[in-house]
């Protein structure tokens, strides 16, 4: 009997730990988070960022991307992530636009690409899950074009396509919303902005450049928010934030959108995006 009740126990707090949360159907759960924070969550003026984690806790994410931890160390991005659970951090750079990659679990199989990109990419795997946080161009369509293709060919050289999460802010829309720019205010937008800095390259002949997500689809991924039943396009302008999956995770995919409340609407220019599945 006292066996029993020991083996129950340890059954317990087995289920407790990291790793061990399960649904109902037995499964466990896993949910991660992409959010361009800007310029480090300034807007969060709080020592330690305490609003910006409050918020993380209450969503409780096994995992988080971030793009734009501008300011941010190693160490202190490690605090932060510290403060909202997530015991493991990694920060791709310590200046400009970092990207980066906080998890309740081991990250490893980091990868950090900075040289012949914009702003860069981290990458790393988490429970067997191959992560990559990446923040795409905001002004020369050809070098998103540059970067989504290094990001690919780094993708199909290591390993099967299985178990691959890419998100972040790609800059640039997809095809698939094409409906939502066909009355050409977006196509007009860019076109008064290249008329004001020269320098900025977003429109191809004029048109809108759909290429770096058609490049995306065309090699395999699944743009997940629109497996989601509540997914609306009234949700969002124009959508540049995206979590791309492996095909062979559409079948554990539960749930993904934008996260749309008081705090998302003040504290960033951008909406975090979620995605929930089974493992």
């Amino acid at each position: 009997m006292k066996l029993n009740c020991l083996g129950i126990t340890l059954f317990a707090l087995m289920m407790a730990l990291p790793g061990f949360a399960k649904d109902k159907r037995g499964k466990q759960a896993m949910k991660i988070i992409s959010y361009n924070i800007e310029y480090g969550m300034r807007a969060d003026t709080t020592a330690g960022k305490t609003i910006f984690s409050t918020w993380m806790r209450n969503q409780d994410p096994d995992i988080v991307c971030l793009q734009e931890a501008n300011k941010f160390t190693q160490k202190s991005l490690e605090a932060l992530a510290a403060s909202y659970g997530h015991p493991y951090a990694v920060l791709q750079k310590e200046k400009g636009f970092p990207t980066a990659i906080t998890s309740k679990y081991p990250i490893v199989n980091i990868m950090k690409v900075e040289n012949n990109m914009w702003h860069g990419f981290v990458m790393g795997t988490i429970n067997g899950y191959h992560i990559i946080s990446l923040h795409l161009s905001p002004h020369r369509y050809e070098s998103r074009q540059l970067d989504i293709d290094l990001i690919l060919e780094t993708i199909r050289q290591n390993g099967p396509f299985e178990k691959w999460l890419i998100m972040g802010d790609f800059n640039s829309v997809s095809p698939a919303d094409a409906g939502k720019y066909a009355d050409g205010r977006l196509a007009d937008r860019l076109r008064k902005e290249e008329e004001k800095r020269p320098a900025l390259k977003n429109l191809v002949n004029g048109e809108i450049d759909y290429s770096v997500h058609q490049r995306i689809l065309d090699f395999g991924f699944i743009d997940s928010a629109r497996l989601d039943k509540n997914f609306s396009e009234k949700n969002f302008g124009a959508r540049i934030d995206f979590i791309y999956i492996s095909p062979d995770l559409k079948s554990a995919f539960t749930g993904g959108n934008f996260i749309i409340d008081d705090f998302t609407k003040k504290y960033s220019d951008h909406r975090p995006v979620y995605m929930t599945w089974e493992k």
